[in-house]
């Protein structure tokens, strides 16, 4: 087990809070009422989770992040300028010519200075993405995360469960889908329909795939309302992640070409969080996210990357997805 806490607002709700010692387990065997759980992006590594009485007093979650032991070693391993960022997209589209993949989600690194402390960067982050989950998390293996992102992995929907496929993206206003992103959404939604059938969920309703603002962004979200019992959700899960919306589609195949390309691995990003209300889980995939290292920050980003795809304009994306947390810090 693992010293250490968690911070989160959920969209619509008050920051709130955990301390304490992490515990570990796959994702099939949790079984707590309350409490906050992430699972880190690798497949391997188990879920950490937490529980315990709520603390809400503000003051008393800015101490928490005021400890001074935060700063760690910092690395710059592994990050990639635009002429390896270039080599990799060539890379991918050449296994995809190949046949042996439709999608990967090639992500990167970027180290920057902060200029508030982190209690207050979790504040300004509040304030500009109401309607993202907002967390900081701090365990003593993966070090501190801030994030707020905009996508639902699972969450209650009456006696129901909510689910989105959320992948394709735009930076501005004026731009009009293309087959790309139309694409990207199109092999998200399959994956999830997938395992909805496999898990025999009832899906409900799926409405086609709409535009939805997240920050200065735009994403391709298309919504699933499925019943299924408690008792199987945590296995749609652990069948689900990572979605094609951060891992690629064939996983299998996408998955390895990540591995080998990415040396510096994904932590925290990519992975899930949340709490859990009445056994409920309420999760949301970690994305808009950096690891803090008190005076430097590392942000996090990824592009889903299909035959369509050019290499400077998904460097370009990658760039105004780091922007979302990088502007509060």
């Amino acid at each position: 087990m693992n010293q250490g806490f968690a911070i989160w607002r959920p969209p619509g709700g008050s920051p709130q809070g955990l301390a304490g010692r992490f515990q570990e387990s796959i994702i099939t065997d949790i079984d707590f009422k309350h409490g906050f759980l992430f699972k880190p992006w690798s497949t391997e590594q188990p879920c950490s989770f937490i529980y315990g009485e709520r603390v809400f007093q503000e003051a008393l979650l800015r101490e928490w992040t005021e400890y001074p032991d935060f700063e760690t070693e910092i690395t710059q391993h592994g990050m990639m300028d635009l002429e390896v960022w270039r080599g990799y997209i060539q890379s991918i589209q050449h296994e995809i010519a190949q046949g042996g993949v439709q999608k990967v989600v090639a992500a990167r690194t970027q180290m920057v200075d902060t200029r508030v402390g982190l209690f207050d960067a979790f504040l300004a982050a509040c304030a500009r993405y109401p309607d993202a989950f907002v967390s900081i998390v701090y365990h003593e293996q993966y070090g501190i995360w801030l994030g707020a992102t905009p996508e639902i992995l699972v969450q209650p929907l009456g006696d129901d469960w909510e689910t989105v496929s959320m992948a394709g993206t735009l930076l501005d206003d004026v731009t009009g889908w293309t087959g790309k992103e139309i694409d990207e959404n199109t092999v998200t939604q399959q994956h999830l329909e997938e395992v909805l059938q496999r898990v025999g969920a009832q899906i409900i309703e799926s409405g086609k795939a709409n535009a939805v603002r997240a920050g200065a962004l735009r994403h391709l979200v298309r919504h699933y309302q499925f019943s299924l019992p408690p008792s199987h959700i945590h296995s749609f899960i652990a069948q689900l992640h990572p979605t094609p919306a951060v891992g690629g589609y064939i996983r299998e195949k996408a998955l390895s070409i990540i591995d080998a390309h990415e040396s510096n691995g994904r932590g925290l990003f990519a992975g899930y969080l949340g709490y859990y209300e009445n056994a409920k889980p309420h999760l949301w995939v970690n994305l808009r996210c950096c690891r803090w290292y008190g005076s430097k920050a590392l942000l996090h980003a990824g592009a889903g990357i299909n035959a369509m795809s050019h290499a400077d304009a998904e460097w370009a994306e990658t760039e105004a997805k780091m922007a979302t947390i990088g502007g509060c810090l």
